[in-house]
């Protein structure tokens, strides 16, 4: 699981290919055809969880009782994030009522001093209780999207847990047991474990790993079914004396979870990417309209008898922008490039940027400024080629000449 962790997390951080379109005559225009996952922000992709249910113990002499009578309450709260779409990790505290058996030490004890035996053999094998508190850091693995690739808004997803951290034992009932300290039991341990069966505080590591169900049945709600065993040392049970290395316990719960909202009020997730080839299709319908009016009022001019034929070429070019934005996007950058490449092959052309509605504000000097710039410093065209003309009625070009038409 470590190792798929770290190969998967690498591999779906650089999911992308990209090939191109062409728009027009020796120009290719960079297009995603591959879907990848978007990046997120710290602050995305975070939920809460609440869990409740029963765990059941092992360990010490547990094999003498029933596995349903080794069952006790456990409640979890946790905190996590999904980083990728294959791992994730959480931080949770947890609270467990364990179930512990007694071993086979008691046997009867006698009193020299009284000449009284005592039988202690109803001890043997009892059921003792005691609490837990855990907190520790999950790492999850997300076996359905690593195998079957991922999937925006899937409805069920597996999970591998793994994960490490502290317990806290406390609470033993076992008072009634403390006489059991001055028998010679079984181990050889007599009145040297004097915390056996008693009421001391344990602090332990705990190790964790398990599977996990998640279902997905609204937007920002989950449930969660989950099986995690715990592994902790042989003294959790407060019988550290036993002859078995580790003691434990096994948590099925059943949860439910909160996912916050993303940056900007999007659902919980990983966004691909997409172009939107309606918008594509949308401002190449518009240069297509351009071309179709450029054709149209060539042969126009042509059908006018009464001017002069100065054999003029006549370019269009289109440049959107969004609402009230002065930012020119990748496509508009496009469009640029094939002004310049035009001119570069008609250098005494002069390119107009101008405004078809005919409007001279602020939004449209700055949005014709940077246009100009970019002429200017990226393509090196002399300023002397480039003019700004609020409306395109007031171009009374002499030559070839370009328009580059700025709308919203």
């Amino acid at each position: 699981m470590l190792v798929a962790m770290l190969l998967g997390t690498t591999s779906f951080a650089q999911d992308r290919r990209d090939s191109t379109v062409t728009l027009f005559e020796d120009l290719n225009v960079p297009l995603v055809e591959k879907k990848h996952v978007a990046n997120t922000n710290f602050q995305d992709n975070w939920y809460v969880s609440l869990y409740g249910g029963v765990t059941s113990n092992w360990g010490s002499d547990c094999s003498h009782s029933g596995f349903f009578r080794l069952m006790g309450p456990a409640a979890m709260l946790a905190v996590g994030k999904e980083i990728t779409p294959i791992s994730g990790v959480r931080f949770q505290i947890n609270y467990v009522r364990n179930t512990g058996v007694t071993d086979n030490q008691f046997g009867s004890y006698t009193d020299i001093d009284l000449n009284t035996v005592t039988d202690f053999s109803w001890m043997t094998h009892n059921r003792y209780k005691w609490n837990s508190y855990g907190l520790s850091i999950d790492y999850l693995l997300n076996f359905t999207n690593l195998i079957l690739g991922f999937r925006e808004h899937r409805k069920f997803h597996l999970q591998g847990v793994v994960g490490i951290g502290g317990s806290v034992s406390r609470n033993y009932t076992t008072e009634q047991y403390a006489r059991a300290q001055h028998i010679d039991n079984s181990h050889e341990k007599q009145l040297e474990n004097e915390d056996k069966y008693n009421n001391r505080q344990h602090s332990l590591i705990c190790l964790r790993a398990g599977v996990a169900g998640t279902y997905l049945f609204a937007r920002n709600w989950n449930l969660h079914v989950e099986a995690v065993g715990n592994l902790l040392d042989n003294s959790y049970d407060s019988n550290p004396t036993t002859k078995n290395t580790w003691d434990g316990h096994t948590d099925f719960l059943v949860g439910i979870s909160y996912r916050f909202n993303n940056t900007g009020g999007q659902a919980p997730g990983f966004y691909y990417p997409r172009h939107d080839m309606s918008e594509y299709r949308k401002r190449i319908t518009a240069i297509e309209n351009l071309r179709s009016q450029t054709r149209r009022r060539r042969e126009e001019l042509a059908a006018m008898t009464d001017t002069i034929d100065v054999n003029a070429q006549v370019m269009y070019t289109l440049i959107a922008f969004d609402e009230n934005d002065t930012a020119i996007d990748r496509l508009q950058q496009t469009n640029i490039y094939t002004t310049a490449y035009a001119w570069a092959k008609t250098p005494r052309s002069i390119i107009y940027i101008t405004n078809s509605t005919g409007v001279d504000d602020k939004l449209f000097r700055k949005r014709a400024e940077a246009i100009r710039d970019i002429l200017l410093e990226r393509y090196e065209i002399p300023a002397s080629k480039v003019w700004v003309v609020a409306s395109e009625k007031d171009i009374k070009p002499v030559g070839d000449y370009i328009e580059l038409i700025v709308n919203d």
